[in-house]
């Protein structure tokens, strides 16, 4: 058995071109640990903004020292640790877990995870199909189910309903009988979104979102806003909420001028979702709590209730390309990784 591995790995941040095939040691195991043979993992946008910015979220990570990115991953145990329980070679699991320095992700044929941290992938779908799933599954769950507080009936707008988070929101909230609005770019990305069970498209580069929503809702607004665009849409998102609404963000975002006034005017309820928090703060709890998420995703997969859209599947060699496709919104749904 060899005791390296391939992996895509940058020494520094910067554009795609950091990015770097390269044999390296394969990880080792503690007594905790399983090894995950990767089969496939997701490209999230989480990923390009970490290599561009190089960001640290392991103060013990060595400056200097290579990062391979990848935030979530879908594979076979290949070792487990003597302590661990509820988890044996050959099992087929998913799991959110790395890609900063000091902790190495899943662009690599092999993945070192707390064996408490691996959940059993859904039996239905492929290793690629799984990989489509995690970040996407966690973050609108926690958006919608924990914070999004939508009742039967209400009014919603979902900021980028095409987009990877948007369209599994769009099928979440179909579950719970929410009437459903999205923001697209284009045609193309309208007719996918209603497909996922939105009720309306608004094409925001050539009609008012404000005035679109508020004929469809007969309301000043969306009872409740998902904002999985972010930056300046979050600004704007503040007007698309009817006073005594709520409005959910999940990308980091500069607080608007004015935001503060405008929210306290309309008796606005504003939260926010990081699924990167409990990892970053070692929050075991928080993070047992993730994984139990990612099972009743798991299971809402294999039930025939939900489904991530793929828009395209690439090697290492082709993650540069998907990197600047997602930063540029070109992509529909998710995109995959397959090791």
């Amino acid at each position: 058995m060899s005791d390296t591995m391939l992996a895509l790995v940058m020494d520094a941040p910067g554009g795609p071109e950091v990015l770097k095939v390269r044999e390296i040691a394969k990880p080792k195991i503690g007594p905790s640990d399983v090894l995950v043979r990767i089969r496939a993992a997701g490209i999230n946008p989480a990923d390009w903004q970490n290599r561009k910015s190089g960001e640290r979220h392991d103060p013990g990570a060595e400056i200097g020292s290579s990062t391979i990115l990848g935030i979530d991953g879908v594979g076979v145990v290949d070792e487990i640790g003597q302590a661990v329980n509820g988890v044996m070679v050959g099992d087929e699991v998913w799991y959110i877990d790395g890609g900063y320095p000091g902790n190495p992700g899943s662009y690599a044929e092999y993945k070192v995870v707390h064996g408490a941290y691996v959940s059993k992938k859904p039996k239905s779908l492929d290793f690629v199909q799984a990989a489509a799933l995690p970040v996407v599954g966690l973050t609108a769950w926690e958006a919608v189910f924990d914070k999004g507080n939508v009742k039967v009936g209400d009014h919603v707008l979902v900021h980028g309903g095409a987009g990877g988070l948007g369209h599994i929101a769009i099928q979440y909230l179909a579950s719970i009988g929410a009437r459903i609005a999205t923001t697209v770019s284009n045609e193309v990305k309208a007719e996918f979104a209603l497909a996922m069970g939105a009720e309306l498209a608004i094409r925001y580069r050539s009609e008012d979102v404000n005035e679109k929503l508020r004929s469809w809702s007969g309301k000043d607004g969306a009872d409740v806003v998902f904002d999985f665009v972010g930056h300046g849409n979050f600004a704007r998102s503040f007007e698309h909420v009817t006073p005594y609404g709520q409005l959910v963000n999940t990308v980091v975002s500069d607080w608007p001028m004015g935001g503060n006034a405008l929210a306290e005017w309309k008796n606005l309820d504003i939260s926010f979702v990081n699924i990167g928090l409990p990892q970053i703060a070692r929050d075991h709890r928080n993070r047992l709590r993730q994984v139990k998420v990612l099972d009743a995703v798991a299971e809402m997969v294999d039930r025939g209730k939900l489904r991530a859209h793929i828009d395209r599947v690439v090697s290492f060699e082709g993650v540069g390309d998907a990197h600047r496709a997602l930063e540029a919104g070109e992509t529909m749904g998710r995109v995959v990784l397959q090791v």
